[in-house]
C-alpha cells in the first residue's frame, strides 16, 4: 500500500512540475509510467495489457498512435462490427461482386459468403457498401461493352455469310477460285481476341459449308438456292419457336389474369427467401388476402368484371410491394405476399395501406362502382420452427378473419385490424 501511495504521490508532483493540468487522462499516462519504471505489479494495468495483446494488428497500429490510455483502448474496441451487422452486409454481397459474363460460379461465390456468414470477423461500414456497389456498376458496364463486343464479331461472320454466299447463288457464272477466294477471308476474318476461341467452332461449321458450295457450285447452282430458301424458312420456324418458348417460359412465371407471380413462380422465389432467412436472419412476414364475396360479384356483374375486379386488386398489390418482397396469386381471389421487414411495425403500416387504399376507392366496371372488401391472415415467418408451420397457420388466421365477419385482418399476435 506504502508503494502503491508513493506512486500517486509522485505522479501528482509530476505533473505540477510539468505544469500539466491534472485530469483522468493525463494522471493515468503519467501514473502507469511511473508504474512500468517501478517493481509494483497492478491487477488492473495486466488487465488493460492482456486487452492491449487482443487487438488485431490494424487495431494495435491505431493505438499505438494515440496516447495508451483506457480511454482510446475503449474507442478502438467500440468500433468492432457487430455479428448482426455483418450478416446484413454479406446479405447485399452477391450483388456487390455479382459474376461478370467471364466469370459466373455463383456456387462458389455462394459458398465463401456463406462461410464467412458461420465466422465473421470483418468490419463493414456503409461507406464500404456504396464503394461496392458502384464498382459492380463497374462491372456490369465492363460485362455490356464484353457483350457488344461479342455480338459485333458473329455480326461480321453473319454478315459475311450474307454477302458472299447471296452473290455465289445470283451469279451463276461463279468460279471455283472465287469459292478459294471466299473461304481464306472467311478463315482470316478479324476477329476479338474475346470472341475468337467462342466462334471458332461456328466459323469451322461456315468453312465446312463453303467447301461443300465449292464441290456442287459448278454442278447445280439452282440447288444451292432451294437450300438457301430450305435455310431461311428454317431460320424463320427457329424464330417462331423461340417466339413460343419465351412466351411459354413467362407464361409459367407470370399470371396471365393479374400479372402477379404464378404460384409455380411463387415456390421457386420462396426458397430464395428461406435461403435468406436462415442465413442472414432475413426476417419476413406471410400475408394471405382473400377478396370478399367475389361470388356475388360474379353473379351480379359478370365473370368479366370479376377479372378486371382480380386485375385491380392485383394491380394495387403489386404497386405496395417494395423490391425484394413477393406477391402472387394463390388461386382464384386469394394472393400471398411475402414481405421483408426490420421492425414489426413496417408490416402493420404495410397493410394498412392497403386497407386503405382499397376500402377508399371503387372499382369501376363499364357504369358500375363496385366497393371491394377483403380479409387476410398475417404470420411473423421467425414465430414458427418452418415455413410449413407459419402458412398453416396463416391460413388458419384467414379463415378466422372470414368467420368474424370478414373485411378484417387477423395478426398471429391476436391484433385485429
Amino acid at each position: 500500500m506504502k508503494n502503491i501511495t508513493y506512486l500517486l504521490e509522485e505522479t501528482l508532483l509530476n505533473l505540477k512540475n510539468k505544469n500539466i493540468i491534472i485530469t483522468p487522462n493525463s494522471f493515468e499516462k503519467e501514473f502507469y509510467t511511473l508504474l512500468s519504471k517501478s517493481d509494483i505489479v497492478l491487477e488492473d494495468h495486466k488487465d488493460f495489457e492482456y486487452l492491449v495483446e487482443s487487438l488485431n494488428d490494424d487495431e494495435r497500429l491505431d493505438f499505438q498512435k494515440h496516447e495508451k490510455t483506457s480511454l482510446n483502448l475503449a474507442k478502438i474496441l467500440m468500433n468492432r462490427v457487430s455479428n448482426q451487422e455483418l450478416k446484413l452486409f454479406l446479405k447485399h454481397l452477391i450483388y456487390f461482386i455479382s459474376p461478370s459474363i467471364a466469370n459466373c460460379n455463383n456456387n462458389e461465390l455462394q459458398e465463401i459468403i456463406y462461410n464467412i456468414a458461420k465466422k465473421p470477423h470483418i468490419l463493414v461500414e456503409e461507406n464500404t457498401i456504396r464503394n461496392l456497389r458502384r464498382f459492380t456498376d463497374e462491372r456490369v458496364v465492363l460485362d455490356n461493352q464484353l457483350f457488344d463486343q461479342k455480338a459485333s464479331d458473329i455480326k461480321k461472320i453473319i454478315d459475311f455469310f450474307e454477302e458472299h454466299i447471296k452473290n455465289i447463288i445470283l451469279e451463276h457464272d461463279t468460279t471455283r477460285e472465287e469459292i478459294l477466294y471466299i473461304k481464306d477471308e472467311l478463315e482470316y476474318l478479324d476477329l476479338s481476341n474475346t470472341s475468337k476461341d467462342e466462334l471458332k467452332h461456328f466459323q469451322e461449321e461456315m468453312m465446312k459449308i463453303v467447301s461443300k458450295i465449292e464441290q456442287t457450285i459448278e454442278k447445280n447452282n439452282e440447288a444451292l438456292k432451294q437450300t438457301q430458301d430450305k435455310n431461311s424458312s428454317l431460320y424463320e420456324q427457329i424464330e417462331i419457336l423461340q417466339d413460343s418458348l419465351n412466351k411459354a417460359e413467362k407464361e409459367n412465371s407470370v399470371d396471365f389474369l393479374t400479372g402477379v407471380l404464378t404460384r409455380r413462380a411463387y415456390a421457386k422465389e420462396l426458397e430464395r427467401v428461406e435461403e435468406e432467412y436462415k442465413i442472414f436472419d432475413a426476417n419476413y412476414a406471410i400475408v394471405f388476402y382473400d377478396i370478399d364475396h367475389f361470388k356475388q360479384i360474379n353473379d351480379k356483374f359478370g365473370h368479366k368484371c370479376g377479372d378486371v375486379v382480380l386485375r385491380k386488386f392485383a394491380k394495387i398489390l403489386d404497386n405496395l410491394t417494395r423490391t425484394g418482397d413477393i406477391i402472387s396469386r394463390y388461386g382464384g381471389e386469394e394472393f400471398i405476399a411475402l414481405i421483408h421487414y426490420n421492425e414489426p411495425d413496417e408490416v402493420i403500416r404495410y397493410i394498412k395501406r392497403v386497407k386503405n387504399i382499397i376500402f377508399n376507392n371503387k372499382f369501376i366496371y363499364k357504369e358500375n362502382k363496385i366497393d371491394v372488401r377483403f380479409s387476410a391472415g398475417i404470420v411473423f415467418r421467425g414465430n414458427y420452427n418452418t415455413y410449413e408451420e407459419a402458412v398453416l397457420k396463416v391460413d388458419e388466421l384467414l379463415y378466422q378473419a372470414k368467420a368474424d365477419g370478414r373485411n378484417r385482418i387477423v395478426l398471429d399476435s391476436e391484433e385485429i385490424i
